[in-house]
Protein backbone atom coordinates (compact mmCIF):
# COMPACT_ATOMS: atom_id res chain seq x y z
CA UNK A 1 0.00 0.00 0.00
CA UNK A 2 2.99 2.22 0.24
CA UNK A 3 2.20 5.64 -1.98
CA UNK A 4 -1.64 4.95 -2.12
CA UNK A 5 -3.72 7.74 -2.41
CA UNK A 6 -7.15 8.09 -2.75
CA UNK A 7 -10.71 6.82 -2.11
CA UNK A 8 -11.98 3.19 -1.68
CA UNK A 9 -15.44 2.75 -2.18
CA UNK A 10 -16.93 5.89 -0.85
CA UNK A 11 -16.46 5.20 2.81
CA UNK A 12 -11.98 5.31 2.80
CA UNK A 13 -9.39 7.88 1.65
CA UNK A 14 -5.70 6.45 1.33
CA UNK A 15 -3.80 9.49 1.80
CA UNK A 16 0.52 10.55 1.94
CA UNK A 17 1.38 12.69 4.91
CA UNK A 18 4.95 12.96 5.72
CA UNK A 19 5.86 10.26 3.99
CA UNK A 20 3.62 7.87 5.68
CA UNK A 21 0.08 6.44 3.87
CA UNK A 22 -2.57 6.76 5.65
CA UNK A 23 -6.25 5.48 5.85
CA UNK A 24 -8.64 7.68 6.84
CA UNK A 25 -12.20 8.05 6.87
CA UNK A 26 -14.00 10.05 4.13
CA UNK A 27 -14.33 13.71 4.85
CA UNK A 28 -17.61 14.76 5.03
CA UNK A 29 -18.34 18.12 2.45
CA UNK A 30 -19.24 20.99 4.51
CA UNK A 31 -22.84 21.77 4.41
CA UNK A 32 -22.30 26.08 5.03
CA UNK A 33 -19.80 27.80 4.07
CA UNK A 34 -18.90 31.58 5.10
CA UNK A 35 -19.85 34.71 3.74
CA UNK A 36 -16.10 34.92 3.13
CA UNK A 37 -15.98 31.80 1.63
CA UNK A 38 -18.93 32.34 -0.41
CA UNK A 39 -17.72 35.64 -1.80
CA UNK A 40 -13.71 34.47 -2.73
CA UNK A 41 -15.58 31.34 -4.29
CA UNK A 42 -17.51 33.85 -6.85
CA UNK A 43 -14.50 36.05 -6.89
CA UNK A 44 -12.77 32.80 -8.30
CA UNK A 45 -15.07 31.29 -10.82
CA UNK A 46 -15.52 35.30 -11.96
CA UNK A 47 -11.70 34.80 -12.69
CA UNK A 48 -11.78 31.33 -14.25
CA UNK A 49 -14.23 33.06 -16.47
CA UNK A 50 -12.25 36.11 -17.41
CA UNK A 51 -9.14 33.41 -18.10
CA UNK A 52 -11.52 31.53 -20.82
CA UNK A 53 -12.73 34.79 -22.50
CA UNK A 54 -9.06 36.25 -22.50
CA UNK A 55 -7.36 33.07 -24.19
CA UNK A 56 -10.59 32.75 -26.60
CA UNK A 57 -9.14 35.84 -28.76
CA UNK A 58 -6.16 35.06 -30.27
CA UNK A 59 -5.00 39.23 -29.62
CA UNK A 60 -5.79 38.90 -25.94
CA UNK A 61 -4.39 35.32 -25.40
CA UNK A 62 -0.80 36.95 -26.67
CA UNK A 63 -1.14 39.37 -23.93
CA UNK A 64 -1.11 36.41 -21.61
CA UNK A 65 1.60 33.90 -22.89
CA UNK A 66 4.68 33.29 -20.57
CA UNK A 67 7.67 34.21 -21.69
CA UNK A 68 10.83 32.17 -21.05
CA UNK A 69 11.67 33.33 -17.19
CA UNK A 70 8.01 33.74 -16.50
CA UNK A 71 6.49 31.94 -13.44
CA UNK A 72 3.44 30.48 -15.11
CA UNK A 73 3.25 27.89 -17.36
CA UNK A 74 0.15 28.86 -19.81
CA UNK A 75 -2.01 32.12 -21.09
CA UNK A 76 -4.54 30.78 -18.83
CA UNK A 77 -2.76 30.69 -15.57
CA UNK A 78 -1.30 34.09 -16.12
CA UNK A 79 -5.14 35.48 -16.94
CA UNK A 80 -6.53 34.15 -14.02
CA UNK A 81 -3.34 35.45 -11.91
CA UNK A 82 -4.03 38.68 -13.48
CA UNK A 83 -7.99 38.76 -12.38
CA UNK A 84 -6.93 37.62 -8.91
CA UNK A 85 -3.72 39.93 -8.34
CA UNK A 86 -4.49 43.51 -7.92
CA UNK A 87 -1.32 45.79 -9.74
CA UNK A 88 1.46 46.85 -7.66
CA UNK A 89 2.91 50.54 -7.46
CA UNK A 90 6.72 49.70 -6.82
CA UNK A 91 7.46 53.59 -6.82
CA UNK A 92 6.93 57.11 -7.52
CA UNK A 93 9.31 59.78 -8.24
CA UNK A 94 8.20 63.12 -8.67
CA UNK A 95 11.93 64.46 -7.60
CA UNK A 96 11.61 66.37 -10.81
CA UNK A 97 8.07 68.06 -10.23
CA UNK A 98 8.40 71.73 -9.10
CA UNK A 99 5.22 72.81 -10.33
CA UNK A 100 6.54 73.94 -13.86
CA UNK A 101 5.04 73.03 -17.30
CA UNK A 102 7.27 70.19 -18.49
CA UNK A 103 7.99 68.53 -15.21
CA UNK A 104 8.02 65.03 -14.70
CA UNK A 105 5.97 62.76 -12.47
CA UNK A 106 7.10 58.96 -13.39
CA UNK A 107 5.70 56.08 -11.92
CA UNK A 108 6.95 52.42 -11.84
CA UNK A 109 3.99 49.82 -11.96
CA UNK A 110 3.87 45.98 -12.45
CA UNK A 111 0.94 43.92 -13.04
CA UNK A 112 0.78 40.18 -14.46
CA UNK A 113 0.12 40.90 -17.96
CA UNK A 114 2.05 44.62 -18.23
CA UNK A 115 -1.05 46.35 -19.64
CA UNK A 116 -1.74 48.97 -17.57
CA UNK A 117 -3.85 52.11 -17.03
CA UNK A 118 -2.01 54.88 -15.38
CA UNK A 119 -3.65 58.26 -14.20
CA UNK A 120 -1.87 61.27 -12.53
CA UNK A 121 -3.80 64.14 -10.79
CA UNK A 122 -2.63 66.77 -9.01
CA UNK A 123 -4.60 68.41 -6.75
CA UNK A 124 -3.72 72.15 -5.15
CA UNK A 125 -3.46 72.30 -1.41
CA UNK A 126 -6.84 74.13 -1.35
CA UNK A 127 -8.08 71.41 -3.36
CA UNK A 128 -8.47 72.54 -6.77
CA UNK A 129 -7.16 70.23 -9.43
CA UNK A 130 -4.92 71.37 -11.45
CA UNK A 131 -4.49 68.64 -14.03
CA UNK A 132 -5.69 65.10 -14.36
CA UNK A 133 -4.26 62.84 -17.34
CA UNK A 134 -2.70 59.47 -18.41
CA UNK A 135 0.70 58.82 -17.49
CA UNK A 136 2.82 57.26 -21.00
CA UNK A 137 4.71 54.49 -20.84
CA UNK A 138 8.94 55.51 -21.16
CA UNK A 139 10.72 54.79 -24.03
CA UNK A 140 14.15 53.76 -21.78
CA UNK A 141 12.72 52.93 -18.41
CA UNK A 142 10.02 50.66 -17.11
CA UNK A 143 7.77 53.04 -16.10
CA UNK A 144 5.21 55.70 -16.74
CA UNK A 145 5.47 59.50 -17.20
CA UNK A 146 3.22 62.50 -17.22
CA UNK A 147 4.27 65.98 -17.90
CA UNK A 148 2.87 68.60 -16.22
CA UNK A 149 1.07 70.76 -18.96
CA UNK A 150 -0.40 73.18 -16.06
CA UNK A 151 1.65 75.63 -14.08
CA UNK A 152 1.04 74.82 -9.89
CA UNK A 153 2.64 78.19 -7.98
CA UNK A 154 1.97 76.99 -4.72
CA UNK A 155 3.31 72.79 -5.44
CA UNK A 156 3.77 73.13 -0.79
CA UNK A 157 1.03 70.75 0.60
CA UNK A 158 -0.42 70.13 -3.15
CA UNK A 159 -1.40 66.13 -3.59
CA UNK A 160 -0.40 63.35 -6.62
CA UNK A 161 -2.83 60.65 -6.57
CA UNK A 162 -1.68 57.95 -8.66
CA UNK A 163 -4.11 55.44 -10.07
CA UNK A 164 -3.73 52.29 -11.36
CA UNK A 165 -5.87 50.07 -13.41
CA UNK A 166 -5.37 46.87 -15.32
CA UNK A 167 -7.46 44.91 -17.93
CA UNK A 168 -9.15 42.84 -15.47
CA UNK A 169 -10.05 46.05 -13.72
CA UNK A 170 -8.32 46.04 -10.34
CA UNK A 171 -7.91 49.44 -9.68
CA UNK A 172 -4.78 50.48 -6.92
CA UNK A 173 -4.44 53.93 -5.91
CA UNK A 174 -1.89 56.10 -4.05
CA UNK A 175 -1.46 59.56 -2.88
CA UNK A 176 2.00 61.74 -2.46
CA UNK A 177 1.81 64.93 -0.49
CA UNK A 178 4.77 67.52 -1.41
CA UNK A 179 6.15 69.23 1.16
Amino acid sequence: MAGARGMLGKVVVYRQFRGKTLLCNRPEKRKDITPHQQKMKTRFLEAVAFAKKQIADPVTKALYQPGPDSKFTSAYAAALADYLKRPVIEEVDVSAYKGHEGDAIVVRASDVARTLTVTVRVVSANGHVIEEGEAIPAIFTSGYVLRASKRNDSIRGSVIRITVRDRPGNVVDHDIVLR
